[in-house]
């Protein structure tokens, strides 16, 4: 199988790792191999392997097993989540959820460089991971390009092969990309989030000028200086887009923001933008198209039926075991004796003897291919009763978590749930309560969002969720005269909306949550548009200011 960066399988590759099929080669590095597998519930998989010949050593082991052990940890928006592994098996193997997507190597090697606004705009989604994993006390270390994926719904970090969690180990142990890689982790200390910052701010970099910030065609040892003294070279660099990767690229960390703080640039930045996720109006056509194709593809290898694919596989093993229990000679020289020494039919009975088989031949294969059609049919059926790999994210959920995506017309904008840290400017919603399969109803308030997913069986799983209000998002409301009557704070809208629903015809952006008994402060740059500020009561004992847009 091959398709937009998936290569067909070798001779020496596996076919199965675990429970997972391989159907092609995905990446392939010095160390280790990624596939693009499936599973028995039918989800694409990628699925990493360690390259080695004869057994694998005890080190490289270990360092898998932590690999493991730290993906596993990671809970984060855009990143891809781990399903399965088995760092013990005697080739050790790890699943994550398979992005059909190009890298942002690829895309600017192929479709050129990102004006500021979507720079900016893939800079939000991939320091909102950053921000997610440096919470948790861990550091990713090799921050590139080839590193990001970008499907519709956002960039999504993946390779978390030489990421540390700070409780779990000390090495100094340098690796990566070297044009990517930080002044620290060059000289060999200690990589700390600092590092993943400076990474960043030459990712970013590279999407706006399309090389690495450093002058192109120096030597490795030449190369590894400039990156240990931070000597870099911003030549071509959109000044709007100086404030934010500058600041990234200072040679000592502590003069460095952390992502928490490049990431409230950025959404500062953006506080305008449209609130939807996906790539549509961020993207140049050639961009677009790209992403597109892979996620065409994508679609394309999800219908394909793990049924049909068995039926291939029982197909070539039906003609490996011809081959194999092909007569020899003496057979066929037995076969030919006795033959001859029975007496020659009349030409008649020889054509009606071949008729007879032939029919005979055609209804056994007619049987075979109904018995085949039921099989293939029961096991889908079979299948059908298990929860897939979606249906298990949201029976894992619970109350407290918080969600990266929001219900739109009664379709979540991700196809499974995002739990991340509540903290985040991308945390939408709190659930606070999982109902479950057949479960009971969710509190009737504004604010309460209520998901249902039919599963298995008929059944149906409810989850309730809290809507977080976050500064900069939109809404729209209704006035009689100078008084807002209705504001529809628990709908969030694009801040440059042409059209409102019925009888909401005001937008307005929510702009502070202001201390209790103080009052809106006005903004220069509101004020100049309209000056005409509402507080809105959220919850009991939580006010909201928003201007009129």
């Amino acid at each position: 199988m091959s398709g937009p960066g998936i290569e067909p399988l070798h001779d020496d590759d596996p076919t199965w790792l675990g429970s997972y099929r391989l159907l092609g080669r995905i990446a392939s590095g010095g160390m280790g191999r990624i596939y693009l597998g499936r599973g028995t519930d039918g989800d694409l998989v990628a699925v990493k392997t360690l390259l080695a010949d004869g057994e694998v050593g005890a080190v490289t082991r270990r360092r898998f097993a932590r690999e493991v052990k730290v993906a596993q940890r990671v809970r984060a928006e855009h990143t891809a989540r781990v399903l399965a592994a088995d760092p013990d098996a005697e080739r050790p193997w790890m699943a994550t959820e398979y992005v059909p997507a190009p890298s942002l190597a690829e895309l600017v090697q192929q479709a050129g460089t990102l004006s500021g606004s979507a720079v900016r705009w893939v800079a939000r989604g991939t320091v909102e991971a950053l921000v997610g994993l440096h919470r948790q006390g861990i550091v990713h270390r090799d921050v590139k390009p080839q590193n990001l994926l970008l499907p519709a719904e956002g960039p999504c970090l993946i390779d978390f092969g030489i990421s540390h969690a700070q409780d779990l180990t000390r090495t100094s142990l340098s690796l990566g990309t070297v044009a990517f890689t930080s002044p620290e982790q060059a000289r060999g200390e200690e990589s700390t989030a600092a590092s993943d910052v400076y990474s960043l701010g030459a990712t970013l970099f590279h999407l706006a000028v399309g090389r690495a910030p450093y002058p192109a065609g120096e030597d490795m040892m030449r190369l590894l200086a400039r990156v240990a003294e931070a000597d870099v070279d911003l030549t071509g660099l959109p000044a709007e887009l100086a404030p934010v990767i500058g600041p990234c690229l200072a040679l000592e960390p502590g003069d460095r923001p952390t992502s928490a703080e490049v990431l409230s640039k950025v959404a500062v930045d953006l506080a305008e933008a449209p609130t939807a996720e996906r790539i549509v109006g961020w993207l140049p056509p050639r961009w677009s198209a790209l992403v597109a194709e892979y996620a065409r593809y994508g679609r394309d290898l999800s219908a394909w039926s793990w049924g049909e694919d068995a039926t291939h596989a029982d197909t070539d093993s039906d003609a490996d075991a011809d081959t194999t229990t092909a007569p020899t000679t003496l057979d066929h020289a037995t076969t030919d004796l006795a033959t001859a020494a029975e007496p020659p039919e009349p030409p008649l009975g020889r054509r009606a003897r071949l008729l007879v088989r032939t029919v005979r031949l055609f209804m056994v294969s007619i049987l075979v291919a109904i018995a085949g059609f039921f099989a293939i049919a029961y096991w889908h059926y079979e299948q059908a009763k298990k929860p897939s790999t979606t249906d298990r994210a949201f029976q894992a959920l619970a109350p407290g978590d918080c969600l990266g995506s929001t219900p739109v017309a009664g379709e979540w904008v991700k196809r499974a749930p995002n739990v991340v840290d509540c903290g985040l400017p991308n945390a939408y919603a709190r659930v606070t309560s999982v109902p479950g399969v057949n479960g009971g109803s969710c509190p009737i308030r504004p604010e309460v969002i209520a998901w249902f997913r039919a599963f298995p069986q008929g059944e149906t799983f409810k989850l309730c969720a809290e809507r977080l209000y976050r500064v900069g998002q939109c809404t729209v409301g209704k006035r009689e005269g100078r008084h807002f009557t209705d504001v529809q704070l628990h709908e969030v809208w694009d801040c440059h909306a042409a059209q409102r629903p019925v009888g909401y015809p005001e937008l307005l952006r929510i702009t502070e949550y202001p201390a209790t008994g103080q009052e809106c402060r006005r903004n220069d740059r509101d004020t100049a548009n309209s000056g005409e500020y509402v507080r809105y009561v959220v919850r009991t004992g939580e006010v909201a200011c928003l201007v009129r847009l």
